[in-house]
């Protein structure tokens, strides 16, 4: 076990349609270059993906499945509990962990990190949702997304700021609160009660998108080990002494509009 910089994309979906190749490669390029771009030393950088998959997809146990499709034979992967650890001609490139998107009966988003426990959409309240991921033994994270943190659901938002612990849940943020967008009142409140925030790509179920894998991000460090990779993440996560470092960028007001537009067109598809 060594102290390790991780370099995470706190909110990555796989998609079907996504090439795994390009996902991996591209992923990993954009997360080493972003936490060059604010790091004073040479530290060997470990790109980290924490899967927030949504209901209707499986990457975490159907990678096989698209690795035989995408890979090319010097690609291998070591899966280890909630841990997928990805390898390119012997050498680790990335490790994956197992995470859900989970909706609460109030349609509000807490993601599970670090865990392959699941619910069902839309049946519990927010509360029950946040302790089942945490009884679990995942890391509960308030996910922020446009247009859910308005008015009555604000108000839920607000309501469990109040109550739980900044020790034991994280706020999520993403690439798709564009960069003119200032940040959210309730998320400055947070911060001053001592929530941490984390940031991820987002990237929407359509095929070129596994390109923006590591564009947003952020930066820990600790001790990692990879023998014990889910419960080093956890600690890592949860008691690091150091502050979180964003990495990357959110999208521009033009590209998160044309995003914004086609996810909400193919979740009305979905809905019919």
């Amino acid at each position: 076990m060594a102290n390790t910089t991780l370099a995470i994309d706190g909110h990555v979906h796989l998609y079907p349609v996504f090439n795994f190749r390009t996902a991996i490669e591209r992923g990993c390029e954009n997360l080493t270059r972003n936490a060059q771009k604010v790091l004073k030393n040479d530290d060997r950088i470990v790109p980290v993906w924490l899967l927030v998959e949504r209901a209707d997809s499986d990457f975490f146990n159907e990678i096989e499945r698209f690795s035989e499709r995408d890979l090319s034979p010097e690609f291998g992967f070591k899966r280890n509990g909630a841990s997928i650890r990805i390898e390119k001609s012997g050498e680790t490139i990335l490790y994956i962990f197992a995470g859900r998107q989970l909706v609460t009966s109030e349609n509000l988003e807490v993601l599970s990190l670090v865990s392959d426990f699941n619910l069902p959409d839309k049946q519990e309240p927010i509360t029950k949702v946040i302790e089942a991921v945490k009884k679990a033994g995942g890391i509960p994270t308030l996910n922020w997304a446009p247009g859910k943190w308005f008015f009555n659901r604000g108000k839920v938002i607000a309501e469990q700021i109040q109550k739980q612990s900044p020790d034991e849940l994280f706020i999520g943020e993403t690439t798709m609160r564009p960069t003119v967008w200032p940040k959210p009142k309730i998320i400055a409140r947070a911060e001053q009660r001592g929530f941490r925030i984390i940031a991820g790509s987002d990237p929407l179920p359509f095929s070129g998108e596994e390109n923006g894998i590591g564009s947003f991000g952020f930066l820990l460090q600790g001790d990692f080990d990879p023998d014990s990779a889910v419960e080093s993440m956890k600690k890592i996560l949860l008691n690091s002494p150091k502050p979180i470092q964003l990495i990357g960028k959110r999208n521009g007001v033009f590209t998160f509009a044309g995003r914004q537009y086609r996810i909400m067109a193919e979740k009305k598809q979905r809905e019919k």
